[in-house]
């Protein structure tokens, strides 16, 4: 299994500038890599290297501090705070293999409100400080550079290129942000970093590291390495967009296998709609050869069921939210 240029490279410049044209042509690549491979890069993007390299500094402070502190803010029933060692086991998607715990931690958080710590649904490390400072700037940075794809996303889909907008209001989205760490310890026989699965999400926005790990199972059923490229962000359609475009758009399996003798970090951002978000076959994906596949669905049912899925921690409280 090597690394290989099997997935497609978006470039955002000319989109970004306002040619006439290039939301268009944009919106057709995007077409071509979500129908055919499920993941893209993006590159020119707006986001700044010293900006994405604050955010890893900040995610190897918290994994660094003693377990003791980290389990001050052990994840809870609406999955945020600090999820230990050992604490995911992917149980809903198809391509799920192992069978054991996946090796590695992770913080989970969600939009940050409020300016203390009380009145915050986030679980924050009373030590570090500028670690919560550092995971908001990031997590906003992440949500407005997901907003500013919707338009190409929409298009791609031969909607309006506004269809999206009024299920991704801003403050009130379901999206949430995961600050990972991949030990390099080996792994058993059976076990995983981060177990074969496809993304819940609507889009999944991950910024490439310096460390291999991450491998995706292509329509031929090949596990590929995704290359590293410094300064891109790696994106996937998950499975609410999945749902949403009755299959044409895929949700690629996905899984970390970190064997690399080192330490790796990763800080993906799920974006999802709103809460009351109905996931409801687009008239653009569906006809007389072609019935809705899956019944509708609100965002936030369809997250309780993928969440209580795969996380032990998330409650069945109906209580339990997240974003």
């Amino acid at each position: 299994m090597a690394a290989d240029s099997k997935i497609p490279v978006l470039d955002l410049a000319n989109y970004f500038t306002g040619s006439p044209t290039a939301l268009d042509t944009i919106a057709e690549e995007l077409r071509d890599a979500l129908e055919n491979v499920g993941f893209f890069y993006i590159v020119n993007h707006g986001i700044a290297q010293e900006f994405i390299d604050n955010a890893f500094a900040s995610n190897r402070s918290l994994h660094a501090i003693p377990l003791a502190q980290k389990l001050e803010i052990e994840i809870n029933q609406s999955l945020v705070g600090y999820m230990p060692d050992l604490g995911q086991k992917i149980t809903s998607s198809e391509c799920a293999d192992g069978d054991k715990p996946d090796r590695g931690e992770a913080f989970f958080m969600t939009r940050d409100r409020g300016p203390g710590l009380d009145g915050s649904p986030n679980q924050w490390p009373r030590s570090l400080p500028e670690f919560r400072t550092t995971l908001v700037e990031y997590y906003e940075a992440m949500e407005a550079l997901g907003l500013s794809l919707l338009p190409i996303f929409a298009r791609a889909l031969q909607l309006p290129a506004d269809y999206f907008e009024g299920d991704f209001g801003k403050l009130q989205t379901m999206s949430f942000q995961r600050a990972s760490h991949y030990p390099p310890d080996p792994l058993e026989e059976g076990q995983y970093s981060c177990g074969p699965h496809t993304d819940g999400s609507f889009l999944t926005l991950l910024a490439t590291t310096d460390v291999p790990g991450l491998e995706i199972r292509t329509t031929e059923g090949e596990w590929i390495k995704a290359p590293l490229w410094r300064g891109s962000f790696l994106v996937n359609s998950g499975d609410m967009l999945t749902r949403w475009s009755n299959g044409r758009f895929l949700s690629t399996p996905h899984r970390v296998i970190n064997d690399s003798g080192e330490d790796r970090y990763a800080i993906p951002f799920f974006m999802q709609p709103n809460a009351d978000a109905v996931l409801e076959c687009l008239p653009t994906c569906r006809g007389p050869d072609n019935p809705p596949r899956e019944e509708p669905i609100t965002c936030a049912n369809y997250l309780k069921w993928y969440f209580e899925s795969n996380f032990a921690h998330y409650g069945d409280d109906e209580q339990a939210t997240v974003g």
